[in-house]
Formats: structure tokens, C-alpha cells, sequence
């Protein structure tokens, strides 16, 4: 019998070989699901949006990171049948165990870092699927969508692969005025990651454009340089200053939609 030292080695190689065995035969029987990267509309089909679908139970979605940039998300079809899985123009990619600490308690955003953790993301998904913003995802098969993403939380650790995410929509995370739109612009590829990024940290986090321009990457070396260059904060304030306008006209356009007098014109017509 193996005992003392050894014997607690011994155990602990067993252990791992169990967990490794485990985890091969997931990834084997995930690997029998075929990946889709197009998903074109099924006319034939159901029809559904994608968050009212994970909350039936009829798909599951996970969003894994890949950096501060990027994200993948894995749409499931736990169904029999075909399924139209209507797209969101915007999401929120959250971290699992920092769950409620998006926001300062009213959906507003953060100045980011009090909480620590990795930072929440966001994106947009008007750019991928046909018809409308449409992905069909065959029944055992598995939408993958690559997708650009930005942070939302300066001051926290990056997104990483290793840390599990949840995809949530994004008012459930921020309500800052533009954020919205500047993720369904990235979303639709009409922006630079970069300028993006900048803009995202000024919407969100309150950020003024002095701070992120002095903003510095630091290398192992004792190196710095400037995190965003000159261009990237140019083109920064240019989407913020679009997005936050298109929000403003978002907003007097529900408001006129849901005012008095449309209601009664509605009515007497």
C-alpha cells in the first residue's frame, strides 16, 4: 500500500486522470454536435427571439471571450425542430460569479474597479444572420458566431477564456445613454474595435477623453506606451458623439409614440 507522502501523490495523479478522462469525453461528445457558422432563415421554421428562447428552455447560449476584443457565442438547438433564432442588435456578456455588479444599483454603468473581477462586455450581433438579423440553427447543431466586443468596466481585469460569462441583454447591465448604440454599430462591423473601446469607456465609465488619452500599456520590462493612439481617441469621440445623438432620437421617438395626444389621434381614427 502506498502511504504518507507517496500515497497522497498517487491519489492526487488519480484524481487528475479522472478529471482529464472526464473532461476528453465532454469535449468528444460536444465535438459530435456540428458547428454552423451560417445559419440562413428557414422559412419553414419557427420563429423566436434569442434571450425568450434561452429563458423557454428551447436553446442554450453560451459567450465565451477570447480577450478584451472578442467573443464567441454558441447557440444550441435543444429542440427536435429547426428554430429562426431572431439575433439581438445588443447584448452584455457578464461574468458568472460577479453577477449584479454591472452597475452602480440603477442600470447606469460604473466608473469601473470598485468591485474587481473581470470586466463586463458588450457587443452587437445586427451584422451576422440573413433575414433580419435571423440565424436558423438546426436541431443538434450549434450556431458559432464570432463576434467583436468591447469592455465595459474600466479598471477591472480583462474578459478570459477561463472565466465563465453569461450573455444577458444589455439594459439588464447598462442603461448609459449610447451604449446601446454603439454596440449595435459595432455589431453591424461599421466600427474600429479600437475607437470603439475608447467610446465605450467614456459612455460607460464616465471616462473623459483626457484620461483615456493619457492611458498607458506597461510592460514587464518597466516600457510603456500610449493605450490608444491619437486616431483611435479621434474616432472615439466621433462615435460617442453619433451614438449618444442616435440615442437621443431614439428616445423623443418612443416618447412621441407613447404621448397623449398620439394615443387619442390613434383612437378617434
Amino acid at each position: 500500500m502506498w502511504t504518507g507522502l507517496y500515497g497522497k501523490r498517487f491519489r492526487c495523479f488519480c484524481a487528475l486522470v479522472v478529471a482529464a478522462s472526464l473532461a476528453s469525453a465532454a469535449l468528444a461528445a460536444e465535438k459530435r454536435k456540428a458547428f454552423i457558422t451560417r445559419g440562413e432563415y428557414d422559412p419553414k421554421a419557427e420563429t423566436i427571439e434569442m434571450f425568450a428562447a434561452i429563458e423557454k428552455g428551447d436553446i442554450s447560449v453560451k459567450l465565451i471571450p477570447k480577450d478584451s476584443t472578442q467573443c464567441r457565442v454558441l447557440i444550441e438547438n435543444n429542440t427536435d425542430q429547426p428554430l429562426n433564432v431572431q439575433l439581438p442588435k445588443a447584448f452584455a456578456g457578464v461574468p458568472v460569479l460577479a453577477q449584479g455588479f454591472g452597475d452602480d444599483g440603477g442600470g447606469r454603468g460604473t466608473r469601473g474597479g470598485s468591485s474587481g473581477g473581470n470586466q463586463g462586455m458588450g457587443g452587437g450581433m445586427g451584422g451576422m444572420g440573413g433575414m433580419g438579423g435571423m440565424f436558423c440553427v438546426p436541431p443538434e447543431k450549434i450556431g458559432n458566431l464570432k463576434l467583436a466586443a468591447v469592455c465595459l468596466e474600466h479598471g477591472k481585469d480583462d474578459p478570459r477564456p477561463n472565466i465563465p460569462y453569461e450573455i444577458k441583454p444589455l439594459e439588464s447591465f447598462t442603461t448609459k445613454a449610447g451604449v446601446r448604440e454603439l454596440c449595435e454599430m459595432l455589431g453591424s462591423g461599421r466600427l474600429d474595435q479600437r475607437a470603439a473601446q475608447a467610446a465605450a469607456w467614456h459612455l460607460n465609465n464616465d471616462m473623459s477623453w483626457q484620461e483615456l488619452a493619457a492611458k498607458r500599456l506597461r510592460y514587464a520590462n518597466g516600457m510603456t506606451k500610449p493605450y490608444f493612439s491619437p486616431l483611435e481617441i479621434q474616432g472615439g469621440m466621433q462615435i460617442a458623439s453619433e451614438a449618444v445623438k442616435t440615442a437621443k432620437l431614439r428616445q423623443e421617438k418612443a416618447e412621441g409614440e407613447n404621448s397623449p395626444g398620439r394615443s387619442d389621434a390613434s383612437t378617434s381614427e
